[in-house]
């Protein structure tokens, strides 16, 4: 430590000690104000921010505080969440009532809006000397205290440190500092891993001494400004037809981020993104986002102006949705909407009880499909990267692994089934605002009876068709581009999209239709509040069952007859009473003939592979090698086959590197829970069946949240895999652990760490994001 920290530290000591109140410490510095810390980005200081603090704030800060489930609600992730600083309230969290929405950007225009919700700072927002500046500074303090009080010398930290997602959560002011750490000594930051560098503490400490000023973003290149001109050209059209597709079009990206072009990949840099948003201001004005709760909400202005908002916080993996914007996209738009000669004769309403499937009538059932299945991986990644997607409530919902694939739009156009889709639409209505004030077995039971309609009303639409089995074929299943097939793995309490059929064949598949497709978007994505009721969110995912079962059985329809009642009674063992009666009522599923043939007596396995090579087939060369992640030879291989007392002490998710001078390899280790069935809410612990997990293993880094960190040497993978296969309990797995992992203890971890994210980058710079790091366990 040097002198000058040292005699910081001590008058900060003294200080605190006479900081008991908040209007002690306005005595000592003065009231409290926002200030502007935002400047130009060719200002020295702002160069300083952007090119030595942002990387450690990034690195070592970010990977745990940078979502919606952040602890405290401290988004560090850009300049704007580092001065909002922090909240104690939960945002997923078991409320009666909806709460006020609080997202980075759009509910609050300036850092003093933040505080007037509540929002505390971790900068110091009195008197700016710098004593003061590091004193009254919550970050830096809590950084300071990590370098007081760091880990312990041990491999397993101890049962002090709260590393459960639910866990309660300690959120200190600069007024309550002192308490939180006499109470929590070892609670410094990073929270539950090392701290971090000298020089990398030096960077923070000179920063916030200085003010912590920060920088506003680079101003973009003239070409891609013009593109962004050129965009907001095409989505703000004037006539009816065109503010329809607009409105469609953004209710449906607006999660995503936006990109125009791979210029500045191959600089090593990463994509400039872009949000759409709707704004009160015209292209060529500042714009003013509509901070409404859902993008369908009544933006309670006449004219709505879609503008390409730029995306200035950090990317994160886990809520990332990259979309481009390119000439291609211009030309297919064009050729789905804006040169299609359908009329739009009046704009619909908005309303909070929002039917897509009556908003955009006027807008053909195929068009609107086929824009959703361009890319489909992107539509699906929407429920599993979006708000949704947090807590084992919300995705219980799935299968650890499934297959998906999708109907082919052009059969919409046959034997007036675009007519019955518009006439179903009471039927296909989704849970609204309203449902989600009434009590949930009230909401299940009406969406029960409209789906149970809408499954009689198929079987009656099948009967007015002459040989409806010509529909249930393998050519009947969209295969138009690489998004054609996925597979969707999900790791407890959260999940992963990856295009292609990958690895081992799963217990279930599901075959998606239009009004499938466009629900579960309208339901989990759209219509889903991540800031409302434990009500809303019960039903939201009660009502996911219907649309999860509507996918299993068209998929089911796809094997003999006399096969599919045991096959779907196989996926919902020990279910409910209610679930039985429901799955009884869909028994047209199972009588309807179809014209696929078989010559095994396995037909589901021959299914999985008549698909799987179909969409092989499908795909050229460098799209097909790109899709194939799954290890099938080589040293690793045998990680896909361990026996299950290993599986079972496995992580969800598990990045192992492989270190060789340059020639690191990256791979995951995926573990998948099996279950009797995925109907119980709340209750899955007693669906679950360990003693079928398996595991799988896949080149490249899948997930989110790694649960594990292996490293080992090229040489030591057959060693590896050999103790692995021979882990039966706790403790031989924790010797495994003593041998290959980095564990959260490990003074390596940020080292390994920074490895991880460089190879990342650079096996696809566009799908990249920072890890986080709130699930790493600690054994």
């Amino acid at each position: 430590m040097t002198l000058k920290v040292l005699f910081i530290s001590i008058c900060c000591l003294i200080l605190l000690a006479c900081s008991d109140s908040a209007e002690q410490l306005n005595v000592n510095y003065g009231k409290p104000q926002t200030r502007d810390r935002l400047l130009p980005a060719n200002h020295p200081l702002a160069l300083q921010f952007s090119e030595h603090v942002l990387p450690v704030l990034e690195k070592r800060c970010v990977v745990c505080h940078g979502c919606y489930d952040a602890p405290c609600q401290l988004k560090l992730s850009s300049a704007e969440g580092i001065d909002r600083g922090f909240s104690p309230e939960l945002v997923y969290g078991t409320r009666l009532h909806e709460i006020a929405p609080g997202r980075l950007f759009i509910d609050a225009k300036n850092t003093q809006e933040w505080r007037d919700k509540n929002f505390k700072p971790v900068l110091n927002e009195r008197d700016q000397t710098p004593i003061a500046n590091l004193q009254g500074s919550v970050l830096y303090q809590l950084l300071t205290q990590k370098n007081s009080h760091p880990l312990p010398d041990v491999d397993v930290l101890p049962e002090s440190f709260d590393f459960s997602l639910n866990r309660q959560q300690q959120c200190p002011s600069i007024e309550t500092l002192d308490k939180y750490q006499n109470d929590f000594p070892l609670a410094g930051m990073p929270y539950g891993l090392p701290g971090i560098e000298k020089s990398e503490f030096k960077i923070i400490e000179n920063w916030v001494e200085q003010g912590a000023p920060m920088a506003q973003p680079k101003a973009i290149s003239a070409s891609i400004q013009e593109r962004v001109e050129q965009w907001e050209g095409l989505l703000n059209g004037a006539d009816n037809r065109a503010k329809l597709v607009s409105r469609y079009i953004y209710e449906h990206l607006f999660l995503g981020h936006i990109y125009f072009s791979e210029e500045a990949v191959e600089k090593g840099e990463l994509p400039v993104y872009f949000r759409l948003v709707r704004s009160t201001t015209p292209t060529g004005q500042e714009i003013n986002e509509i901070a409404s709760r859902r993008p369908y909400d009544d933006p309670k202005v006449d004219t709505v102006y879609y503008r390409l908002r730029r995306e200035t916080g950090t990317i994160l993996t886990k809520t990332h949705l990259p979309y481009a914007f390119n000439q291609q996209r211009k030309l297919r738009w064009h050729e789905l909407f804006y040169n299609n000669p359908f009329t739009v004769p009046t704009l619909p309403g908005y309303d909070p009880e929002s039917n897509p499937f009556k908003v955009f009538a006027a807008i053909p059932a195929d068009l609107r499909y086929q824009f959703m299945l361009d890319e489909a991986e992107f539509t699906i990644m929407g429920f599993i990267k979006g708000p949704v997607c947090r807590g084992q409530t919300a995705l219980n919902v799935i299968q650890d692994k499934f297959w998906v694939l999708f109907s082919d739009p052009s059969y919409i156009n046959q034997a007036g089934y675009e007519d019955f889709i518009y006439q179903q639409a009471d039927d296909l209505q989704l849970p609204s605002v309203q449902s989600s004030k009434h009590f949930v077995t009230t909401s299940w039971l009406k969406f029960s009876k409209r789906q149970k309609s809408h499954i009689n009303a198929q079987h009656e639409y099948l009967k007015t068709i002459d040989n409806p089995q010509r529909y249930m074929v393998l050519n009947g299943i969209w295969k138009g581009n690489e998004n054609a097939a996925l597979t969707v793995f999900r790791n407890f309490d959260s999940g992963v999209v990856k295009k292609g059929l990958q690895g081992e064949a799963p217990k279930t598949a599901w075959l998606i239709t239009y009004p499938v497709l466009e629900r579960i978007h309208y339901l989990l994505v759209a219509g889903f509040d991540i800031y409302g009721s434990v009500r809303h969110q019960l039903v939201t995912r009660l009502y996911m069952d219907f649309l999860r079962i509507e996918a299993e059985m068209a998929f089911i329809m796809l094997l003999p007859r006399e096969q599919r009642k045991a096959e779907i009674q196989s996926w919902y063992i020990d279910s409910t009473e209610d679930l039985k009666a429901y799955l009884n009522d869909s028994s047209f599923y199972f009588n309807q003939k179809n014209n696929v043939r078989y010559k095994t007596d396995n037909p589901k396995k021959e299914l999985f592979d008549k698909l799987n090579k179909r969409q092989n087939l499908s795909l050229n060369g460098k799209q097909l090698k790109k899709q194939q992640l799954a290890v099938t030879h080589g040293a690793m291989a045998g990680l896909s086959d361990l026996p299950n007392p290993a599986v079972q002490q496995l992580a969800q998710t598990s990045f192992i590197l492989i270190e060789k001078e340059g020639e690191e390899q990256l791979f995951t280790l995926l573990r998948h829970n099996k279950r009797k069935n995925i109907s119980m809410l709340l209750r899955e612990t007693k669906t679950r069946q360990p003693e079928l997990d398996t595991a799988e293993l896949f080149k490249g880094l899948i997930g989110s949240y790694p649960q594990v960190i292996f490293r080992l040497k090229a040489s030591e993978q057959a060693q590896f895999v050999k103790q692995l296969s021979l882990v039966y309990d706790p403790q031989s797995y924790a010797r495994l652990l003593d041998s290959f992992a980095v564990r959260r203890s490990n003074p390596d971890f940020w080292q390994v760490s920074d490895k991880l994210h460089q190879l990342h980058f650079q096996y696809d710079p566009i799908t990249y994001g920072l890890f986080d790091y709130n699930r790493l366990q600690n054994r």
